[in-house]
């Protein structure tokens, strides 16, 4: 039985127990990520993320890090386009020394002069190494140039704009958005006495309103974006129109996607990879907002084939515009989301995790069962209707990098 409740300053709280296990995972959420950043910040979310590792009052970075791993637990944390998360996994008998070091993090971490110039330099290093790898720039290319305004921004930022973040600016964002009424905590395991131990800790977060920057109109770009760049292969990203988080068919689109390119099955393996050897890794993903979303196809091909890799891949779009997709495709479709399902609710993080993303979106908790009937339910017919919504020439856009 999940429970749901609130600290004295409004920090939502979600606790799934389970009492048949010895440890439990913990995770902070605040509501913010790179699409709130506004000129001048970008990058400012992931930065303030590593700052929360390098020394609290308390504690230096090295202390918070040796408290955890001396006592067998794992920490770590991310940044997505709205989201920051903080999380730990510990044994239930060691839960004391997680919530002391969480506290100091998120509460009393000093974001100090000597430690903000050494992270700099380590972010850098990490857009370096990702910069070596052309599978991740193409993607970041492409959200950039497919999507408006902040749905865009690179998670990282730049080496341009993080050399105009200093402690002022990173106090201040932090100050506006790690706020009671911008975050969650979210916990599932054995644990016990858990309320008096988060009301003694996070509850005592003064109350503030958070600053969220305003988010912009969701629209997306169609066309073609050639990016010149010494590799090996061409990498492309064909996208289309998605769906929106809360859209009632995004339970088709998921069916749609994994027919497409999410399994050795998918029809894009089978007949690009497969069949031809024009790939040796096509796939297929959505991105969703509450104000919008995106379909992407990628692949990584020769210079020679990927003209014709597009044509291949626009060649599947026309055929379930036309003809829908096979019962067991279908079939199969609804097997995989089930099982992903299931097979997330067999650790504590995944328990963890669903439980905010589900509070997030509806304000509630979704049960698996009300999600597995409205996967049950949906038909041929609403895949075919989705695949002549999405799939229009007039809103497919492409990135394609390599040296073309």
């Amino acid at each position: 039985m999940i429970e749901v409740k609130k600290l004295k300053n409004g920090i939502p709280i979600f606790i799934d127990r389970m009492e048949d296990i010895k440890s439990f995972t913990m995770g902070i959420f605040i509501k913010t990520g790179a699409r709130h950043e506004t000129e001048g910040e970008y990058g400012i979310s992931h930065f303030i993320e590593h700052m929360l590792f390098k020394g609290s009052k308390k504690y230096s970075a090295k202390e918070l890090s040796e408290l955890i791993d001396d006592n067998g637990g794992s920490i770590n944390a991310y940044t997505s386009k709205d989201t920051t998360c903080y999380y730990v996994k510990m044994l239930s008998s060691k839960m004391d020394i997680a919530f002391d070091v969480f506290s100091e993090m998120i509460m009393n971490s000093t974001f100090s002069e000597e430690n903000i110039e050494k992270e700099r330099n380590v972010i850098l290093e990490e857009i370096k190494m990702y910069l070596d790898i052309p599978e991740e720039v193409v993607h970041d290319e492409n959200m950039k140039f497919v999507l408006s305004d902040e749905y865009g921004n690179s998670i990282l930022g730049t080496e341009e704009s993080l050399k105009k973040i200093d402690r002022d600016k990173m106090l201040e964002y932090f100050l506006d958005r790690y706020t009671p009424d911008n975050m969650g905590i979210s916990i599932a395991g054995n644990v016990d006495s858990i309320m008096e131990k988060l009301e003694s800790t996070f509850g005592t977060i003064p109350k503030r309103k958070s600053k969220n920057s305003i988010v912009s109109k969701f629209k997306i770009k169609n066309g073609e974006n050639l990016i010149k760049k010494e590799c090996n292969q061409v990498h492309l990203c064909l996208n289309t129109l998605g769906l929106k988080v809360l859209d009632e068919k995004k339970y088709a689109l998921a069916i749609l996607s994994n027919v497409l390119g999410e399994n050795m099955s998918s029809r894009l393996f089978q007949k690009i990879r497969e069949e031809r050897g024009l790939a040796y890794s096509i796939y297929s993903y959505t991105t969703s907002y509450l104000e919008g979303g995106l379909f992407t196809i990628y692949a990584g091909t020769s210079k020679e084939s990927y003209r014709e890799v597009i044509e291949l891949i626009k060649k599947e779009f026309q055929d379930i515009k036309t003809n829908s997709i096979e019962e067991k495709e279908l079939e199969r479709g609804k097997n995989q989301l089930k099982s992903m399902l299931i097979f997330g609710l067999e650790n504590s993080r995944g328990k963890m995790a669903r439980m905010w993303n589900s509070y997030q979106l509806y304000g509630k908790i979704i049960s698996i069962d009300e999600i597995e009937e409205m996967i049950s339910k949906i038909s041929l017919i609403d895949i075919k209707e989705l695949a002549n919504e999405i799939f229009d020439e007039s809103k497919y856009s492409i990135t394609i990098l390599g040296e073309i």
